[in-house]
């Protein structure tokens, strides 16, 4: 969990001026906060919210594009 609460701060410092993405990169961190030592019941809610948030992102952005390789 540490690397990616690691990213999501220094994701966060990069995006520092962007009210829309750093309140983004906010909902990340509470999700990655509140998952730790959360009860299989409280970790099975939170799936539910990231669950959400992807899809609400992709919405608004559309699909990952696959990975191309060469």
């Amino acid at each position: 969990m540490d690397e990616h609460l690691a990213y999501f701060l220094d994701l966060r410092l990069r995006l520092r001026g962007r009210p829309e993405a750093t309140a983004l990169v906010d909902r990340c961190l509470r999700l990655i906060a509140r998952a730790d030592g959360a009860t299989p019941a409280q970790f099975a809610a939170l799936q539910r919210e990231a669950e959400a948030l992807r899809a609400e992102l992709v919405a608004r952005f559309g699909e990952k594009a696959q990975l191309r390789t060469h």
